[in-house]
């Protein structure tokens, strides 16, 4: 049997923010495992650690307040934690890409998106500035927009087209990693089709492995491969996409599902989770989830539950899997 290859391996990452507040719990020692040429979902309520968990493979967590306590991080089998930020600066947009979630914010208003893309040709490839524009007008042709309105500035596209641009901007050096955070989330549904679609076709032709950040189980559906829902910090299910949608074994995961319209089941009323997400600087003792948990016992308010195996692809961090707990789930599966 084949061995299988892994894009991204993270072990034990714990990520803190040290503020004037206290000690916001950001990311609390998860495991992360993406096959090569593989797209792993990253699911999970706002504040529940995702865009912590992509900062931190680029090494880009903002140092004051932020830290990373422990953990390691293996791209293509060296730990990031060991290169220089010489070396990180040759990785980042080359070996492994990130697409941010607001386009505005992640394009210079006063410089042509075609220079913007130019430049990270430059960078990471030994061309000339002509040859990095030419380069930069087939990559805006790629992505649907006409490589002569590469001297335009970002003010002059839509939100649709700016994200088109920031995705040409991550994938213009063929990166082998790509981390997608919510990118369609400022979009309507016809452009995050289109957005979807074009992400499709570029993994296709260059193999690329992808972690996408949503909260959009839709969009997970659609495009992933392997799914990991994010809790306050934790990894608290993962498996396969059918593992996920099929045999949804934790309570939060079951929760995100019951928070979907049903297009078969119109009359039936929604079902959110009660309560919100717990303050990161006063976490909850026992297991983070049992404050909002219909199946919360009293144990699950003092032990913290552990990694458990559902089967070989799956796995769930959930008292009722363990034995000797007494905890029951009514209506998972």
């Amino acid at each position: 049997m084949e061995e299988k290859k892994y894009a991204l391996k993270i072990k034990d990452l714990v990520v803190q923010y040290k503020t004037d507040d206290g000690v916001v719990e950001a990311v609390n020692g998860i495991d992360l495992m993406i096959e090569q040429g593989k797209t792993m979902g990253l699911v999970g309520e706002t504040g529940a650690g995702k865009t912590t968990t992509a900062l931190s493979v680029l090494r880009l967590i903002p140092e004051p307040p932020g830290k990373i306590i422990r953990g390691s991080i293996e791209l293509e089998g060296k730990n990031v934690f060991e290169y220089s930020e010489k070396e990180m600066e040759k990785i980042r947009g080359n070996a492994v890409s990130m697409i941010f979630q607001d386009p505005m914010t992640s394009l210079n208003p006063v410089m042509t998106v075609g220079d913007q893309i130019a430049e990270v040709i430059e960078l990471h490839e030994k061309v000339d500035k002509k040859s990095a524009m030419e380069k930069a007008k087939e990559m805006l042709e790629m992505v649907g927009i006409p490589g002569n309105r590469a001297n335009e500035y970002p003010h002059q596209f839509s939100g649709g087209m700016k994200q088109r641009v920031v995705i040409a901007m991550a994938l213009v050096c063929n990166p082998g990693f790509l981390i997608a955070d919510e990118p369609t989330t400022a979009l309507d549904v016809t452009i995050q089709a289109q957005v979807l679609d074009l992400m499709a076709k570029l993994r296709q032709k260059y193999n690329t492995s992808t972690l996408m950040i949503t909260h959009d189980l839709g969009i997970v559906a659609e495009v992933c491969d392997h799914v990991a829902i994010m809790y306050a910090g934790n990894i608290v299910e993962s498996g396969s996409l059918r593992d996920i949608f099929e045999n949804t074994a934790h309570p939060y995961t079951e929760g995100l599902f019951g928070s979907l319209p049903d297009i078969e089941k119109r009359t039936e009323k929604l079902k959110p989770i009660p309560g919100l997400m717990p303050d990161p600087t006063n976490l909850p003792k026992g297991c983070p989830f049992h404050p909002r948990c219909k199946y919360c016992q009293d144990i699950c308010k003092t032990r913290v539950p552990v990694k458990t195996s559902v089967s070989d692809t799956h796995a769930v961090s959930c008292l009722a899997y363990e034995e000797g707990t007494g905890v029951v789930l009514g209506g998972a599966k």
